[in-house]
């Protein structure tokens, strides 16, 4: 008798997929696994443990190649900004180091390893570029605020600050643009995300989410929110849950999407990285 288990799975409203957790072989490389992102056809995965990028095919065969961060001290999130260019963010380093498609560090924001409160940075959690080119940085465990750069890397200003109100935060822990230009941030230990237009005014929010952590969107222009439940939940751009489906480890903590849908998750505990490939039924 066959003790093959058969294949599971989930659905994100009209969309069924297939799960698969992606082998890549006996020596554990996603052990101290933070986050990942798709670029072009590969996956970029972000290990906090001896800080190194582990690079894999989107089919999930296999690891193409690893390389090492030896400048960072504990990485956080990974974000595709466009498509040569990735942005990983050190949280124990305090800094944002840009990557081109090699994986060779192009660019940085840091604070030369002296962290404060209420300016750039205090132990960062991710990065995300608007429509106009500026960068935003959520900031993050030491800080409750994003702060916005201008292409060529200035500071041009900061909004929120520690607290339960609308434009406060605690621990804003993911951030990114979603269909409609606005900025979503996944502020974590309140229990929701905050949507903002780019100059940092508060829009409006989604709750019924517990401890927010990472933020994708699918192709259609829905949002993704993975939290501690652990779950994966879908919005549409009016913020109206469409669908939800359980994560199979204690959390995801990073989420992306490739071009064709699938979805790929960074879990913790067990370190591994799951796709949800879309069905064609």
């Amino acid at each position: 008798m066959s003790t093959a288990r058969p294949p599971a799975y989930v659905a994100l409203g009209a969309q069924r997929y297939q799960v698969q957790h992606l082998a890549v072989g006996a020596d554990a490389p996603f052990a101290g696994i933070s986050d990942l992102a798709v670029l072009a056809d590969r996956i970029v995965v972000l290990r906090r443990q001896l800080p190194e990028l582990q690079l894999l095919d989107t089919d999930g065969t296999g690891k193409i190649d690893s390389q090492p961060l030896p400048q960072f001290t504990c990485g956080h999130g990974l974000r595709v900004l466009g498509p040569d260019l990735l942005a990983a963010t050190d949280m124990d380093g305090h800094k944002v180091v840009f990557l081109n498609a090699d994986l060779v560090e192009i660019a940085r924001l840091h604070c030369n390893e002296r962290p404060a409160l209420g300016r750039p940075f205090n132990h960062p959690t991710d990065c995300a570029r608007g429509p106009d080119g500026r960068l935003y940085v959520s900031d993050g465990y030491g800080n409750s605020a994003v702060h916005v750069f201008a292409r060529d890397l200035r500071h041009l200003f900061s909004f929120g600050e520690p607290g339960t109100g609308l434009g406060q935060f605690s621990t804003p822990h993911s951030i990114l643009f979603d269909s409609q230009g606005r900025l979503c941030v996944a502020d974590r230990e309140n229990n929701r995300v905050q949507r903002f237009d780019a100059e940092g005014r508060f829009l409006d929010q989604i709750e019924d989410l517990y401890k927010p952590m990472g933020l994708a969107l699918r192709p259609d222009g829905m949002l993704l929110v993975t939290d501690q439940t652990p779950r994966l939940s879908a919005y549409d751009p009016q913020g109206k849950l469409i669908g939800r489906c359980r994560t199979f480890a204690t959390f995801a903590h990073g989420v992306d999407v490739a071009e064709n849908g699938s979805i790929f998750l960074a879990e913790m505990m067990p370190d591994r990285v799951t796709c949800l490939r879309p069905t064609a039924d």
